[in-house]
């Protein structure tokens, strides 16, 4: 019982892995080192451009 609740778990984990770089804007944005947030920015970070087909923001950082 063990065994097979542990394949099921790596299967759903290998069924359901997100890839980040599926959209141009998203690989822009981690190609240049940024961060792709679904919220605000963080607190020393400003939007420069989106992520996820323009559902969440590229960060980067000011300093």
């Amino acid at each position: 019982m063990k065994i097979s609740c542990f394949l099921l778990l790596v299967l759903s984990l290998y069924l359901f892995q997100v890839n980040q770089a599926t959209d141009q804007d998203t690989a822009k944005c981690v190609q240049k080192k940024n961060v792709c947030y679904y919220f605000e920015c963080p607190w020393l970070s400003i939007s420069v451009s989106t992520c996820y087909k323009g559902k969440a923001k590229c960060c980067q950082k000011r300093y």
